[in-house]
């Protein structure tokens, strides 16, 4: 599915509408309130692509995953953690299967994306900087986004 196709959902722009200075607010540290009005608003920018970014890659993961068993991904945040739907996710792109680790600890959490980044630089030759196994699994918002974004660019 091109990633243009997702995006445009039905041009509902309802992640470009304003936020609410004081409910954007509340979310933040306290140290946001030292901001000036600018820099608050390139805050909130920012954010507002994030969501946009998250809600569009969810839905071109869920795409492709939906062709193999009941996969789904509903936090990419969360979901993609224990490396299971990542890995999930490049076997349908590679046709391979990949051994995974079954347990649910964060060793084998590690292990799994340790496997899905090994993957994707060794087989692949794709250029993961700064992504870390430890990130992912913590579920760092930022590197997940990143990685969907570089796994996007290769096999779109």
């Amino acid at each position: 599915m091109p990633i243009e196709m997702i995006v445009d959902d039905n041009n509902n722009n309802s992640f470009f509408q304003e936020i609410d200075d004081q409910d954007w607010i509340l979310e933040k540290p306290i140290s946001v309130f030292a901001l000036d009005a600018i820099d608050r608003r390139v805050l909130k920018v920012a954010d507002q692509r994030d969501a946009v970014q998250k809600k569009t890659f969810t839905k071109w993961i869920n795409f492709y995953l939906s062709q193999k068993d009941d996969l789904y991904v509903d936090d990419l945040y969360l979901d993609l953690r224990d490396g299971h739907l990542l890995l999930s996710l490049l076997e349908i792109f590679t046709n391979q299967t990949i051994i995974r680790e079954r347990g649910t600890s964060k060793f084998h959490a590690l292990r799994n994306i340790e496997r899905c980044l090994e993957c994707l630089e060794q087989d692949h030759n794709i250029r993961l900087i700064n992504i870390r196994p430890e990130e992912l699994v913590n579920g760092n918002p930022k590197l997940t986004l990143g990685l969907i974004w570089r796994i996007i660019l290769h096999f779109q």
